[in-house]
């Protein structure tokens, strides 16, 4: 996975991908755990990754 130009590092885009193709969560809910994780990233941004 080519992440060059992303604002953020690899393992965060990676991670929020995971979470919601791997427990079928909404953008929402992928935006609150990141939250919890203390990655503020917006839905719209995680759609985007997806």
């Amino acid at each position: 996975m080519n992440t060059k130009g992303y604002y953020f590092p690899k393992y965060i885009i990676l991670q929020s991908v995971y979470f919601k193709l791997k427990f079928t969560l909404s953008y929402w809910d992928v935006e609150e755990i990141m939250k919890i994780k203390g990655v503020i990233v917006d839905h719209a941004t995680i759609q985007h990754w997806i």
